[in-house]
């Protein structure tokens, strides 16, 4: 009976539906298949790096590293350098989660865009007694004089020949900061 009944009733559907295959596609139209841009987010300076007052030292959404010493924080939960110095990250070493903390020793930083001014020269003709005690010129480019041997891979374009020694910066010039004049100043601001 129950194998009748069955029988009956999916004739019924059969007859009372029928759909044939579509000859046609149908038109769809998607949803959500625009994004925008990413935001550069990040770390834009890193520990140990010099950074100038209002520099751009992490950008970020929420508070993943926190504002320390000598940090602003903009509406963006942007991270600025307040003053001149030395960027440092360090961790709360008391709080249960790993909450990080970006500071900026301050410090004067040397100036490495420029090269420093030469010293004070007489004109020869003008001042020809004093010209006698003039520095010697500072040549920074200088062609080398031996040939230089250069392993040179041919990919289609022309290379000069001409070699170049690299520039050469007064001893004077070199900055005197050294890794363990920053821990003296970071063991000062903590205590």
């Amino acid at each position: 009976m129950i194998k009748a009944f069955a029988q009956n009733y999916f004739k019924s559907l059969s007859e009372s539906i029928y759909y044939g295959f579509a000859t046609k596609m149908q038109a769809s139209s998607t949803q959500k298949t625009k994004d925008s841009a990413g935001r550069r987010l990040g770390v834009k300076k890193f520990g140990g790096e010099e950074v100038f007052p209002n520099d751009i030292l992490i950008r970020q959404r929420g508070f993943r590293w926190k504002p320390g010493q000598n940090t602003s924080v903009g509406k963006d939960h942007t991270i600025h350098s307040k003053v001149e110095g030395i960027v440092h990250f360090r961790r709360d070493p008391y709080k249960f989660k790993k909450t990080f903390y970006v500071d900026v020793v301050p410090r004067e930083n040397p100036n490495r865009t420029h090269y420093p001014p030469p010293p004070y020269s007489y004109h020869p003709e003008l001042f020809p007694e004093l010209a006698k005690n003039n520095p010697e010129p500072l040549v920074l480019l200088k062609k080398s004089e031996e040939k230089v041997e250069v392993q040179i891979k041919q990919q289609g374009f022309k290379i000069s020949a001409k070699q170049y020694k690299p520039i050469e910066v007064p001893i004077d010039y070199k900055p005197e900061f050294q890794l363990s004049n920053l821990q003296q100043q970071l063991s000062i601001n903590k205590q």
